[in-house]
């Protein structure tokens, strides 16, 4: 049967919020026990072309990956390239959800993301069982979704879409003739028109879209929001429960202020699961990233911050004086490519920030990262000297800090890349089979690099680990698009793809 999907395909892609080692972490910090990351079984329902699961897969070789999806074509471009990467930790079956029985066996992550919304209530209903059936003890499943109160807006324009193309049969007519009407309904609109204003700020979003990503999403047949309570309730009558939100940073009131964070807890009662629901009224919420676990685990909603201190940190934190004074008690400013800004006058917090900054995109061990700040800050020798468990203490509440505001990165399983090119540099084989096709590939952090420049893909899949600089100078300069490569700008670029976490050792 050829679905929408086959006719309008879907561009897979790395989802960094769905790999099992931001679960297994969520996990650990509210009390779990998850399976290890680098020896563990993860199921992707509705996994398209593999654009998602292939990376996990390639990225960690010692665990077992299943993804189902109806889209025939799809599962046929993700096995070409499982065959083509020689992959064999990875199985993607042509499968109604419908059929998926007891014999794909036990799961430590699953992950269900764009699906749910997006499906009859039959087949949501089947999703909630497949996670009862066949999620292990301490597994952890992903349910992305969109929600109300956020989503009545996008109902109406929905609407709005579905009426205007209510006519017309061919998919690609009918992402044309919608997107026209969005088009007309932003240019309608005046300035002063308040209502205008949030109705064309919401219309513009859906035009930046990319065509395929907004026919499948906002024209489908299927597109249900639901309150979160709502999905509380369906998942708990399948036995499951709400573990937390895949990104904290949207679990947390500080951006709102002492008293709006006051208001909500006295509205919640202390319920964490009311407060959740407060938190999409204030923020107008209109989509969800959950993570849901057995109903039977006990769970810690105090984030540990003693767990940070055995995991790994990451942060693309750069601080904003060339020259940082950090073992003063003088304030200093980080700045995120989030946007996002901080300041701290702590000398061992500016040492911790500084350190990943300069080492960035790598995670380090919390005790190398303790052990380095200690030492740029200057408190780890002399009569001075502060105690290291009260550092360790201290440190390891900051980063937890951090990480809840989306400063820092927790890592219980740090992806494996280098960043300085080996003699022979080596890319990624997954990225260099990936670009021959597109200029979007997955780098080692599971996120998606776009690489449209000629020159930079030729050199990417010039990089199997065969050439040292001087064979690549040579065959670089016979290219047409190469331009002028110099040795400096090869190192140059060779650095960047290790900046951009694509290069191995």
């Amino acid at each position: 049967m050829q679905t929408s999907y086959d006719e309008i395909p879907y561009p897979g892609a790395p989802y960094s919020q769905t790999h099992p080692d931001r679960l297994a972490t969520l996990a650990i910090l509210f009390g779990m026990a998850p399976a290890p990351v680098e020896r563990c079984r993860v199921l992707e329902l509705g996994c398209g072309d593999g654009g998602n699961l292939i990376p996990m897969a390639f990225g960690l070789p010692e665990s077992n990956f299943t993804g189902v999806d109806l889209a025939e074509s799809a599962i046929v471009r993700g096995q070409e390239l499982i065959g083509r990467l020689q992959l064999n930790n990875i199985r993607i079956h042509h499968l109604d959800l419908m059929d998926f029985d007891s014999r794909f066996g036990e799961f430590d992550y699953i992950i269900a993301h764009g699906v749910y919304s997006w499906v009859p209530p039959q087949v949501r209903e089947k999703i909630l069982g497949i996670c009862q059936s066949h999620l292990a003890a301490q597994g952890v499943a992903f349910v992305s979704y969109n929600t109300y109160p956020g989503g009545h807006l996008l109902d109406t324009i929905r609407e709005m879409m579905q009426f205007h193309t209510r006519n017309v049969a061919s998919p690609r007519e009918r992402l044309r003739q919608a997107r026209e009407l969005l088009e007309f309904l932003v240019e309608a609109h005046p300035d002063e028109d308040v209502h205008g204003a949030l109705l064309r700020q919401e219309l513009k979003s859906l035009l930046e879209r990319k065509p395929e990503f907004f026919y499948h999403d906002e024209l489908t047949e299927h597109n249900h929001r639901f309150y979160f309570h709502e999905f509380v309730e369906q998942a708990r009558r399948y036995s499951l429960q709400f573990l937390s939100e895949a990104r904290l940073l949207s679990m947390q009131t500080d951006a709102f202020g002492p008293q709006a964070t006051e208001k909500i807890r006295a509205f919640s009662g202390g319920d964490p699961l009311a407060r959740e629901q407060y938190l999409d009224f204030l923020k107008l919420r209109n989509f969800r990233q959950t993570l849901l676990c057995r109903s039977e685990v006990a769970l810690e909603r105090r984030l540990r911050s003693e767990c940070a201190a055995q995991m790994f940190a990451a942060s693309d934190a750069r601080a904003a004086s060339p020259e940082p004074d950090i073992a003063s008690t003088s304030a200093l400013q980080f700045k995120y490519s989030s946007g996002g800004s901080m300041s701290t006058n702590h000398p061992l917090a500016k040492a911790a920030m500084t350190h990943l900054g300069r080492v960035w995109p790598r995670a380090l061990p919390f005790s190398e990262l303790l052990r380095t700040a200690r030492a740029l800050s200057r408190r780890d020798s002399g009569t001075d000297a502060a105690p290291l468990e009260e550092d360790a203490s201290w440190l390891s509440d900051m980063v937890m800090k951090l990480y809840a505001a989306n400063f820092l990165e927790l890592h219980v399983h740090p992806p494996a890349f280098i960043t300085k090119p080996s003699p022979r540099p080596l890319a990624s084989a997954l990225a260099r089979a990936q670009v021959e096709h597109a200029s979007s590939v997955t780098n080692l952090r599971h996120s998606s690099v776009e690489v449209e420049d000629e020159a930079a893909r030729q050199l990417l899949l010039m990089l199997d680990g065969t050439r040292d600089r001087e064979r690549l100078l040579l065959e670089l300069r016979g290219r047409a698009h190469s331009g002028e490569i110099t040795a400096e700008s090869l190192e140059i670029n060779l650095n960047r793809l290790g900046a951009l976490a694509l290069l191995v050792s």
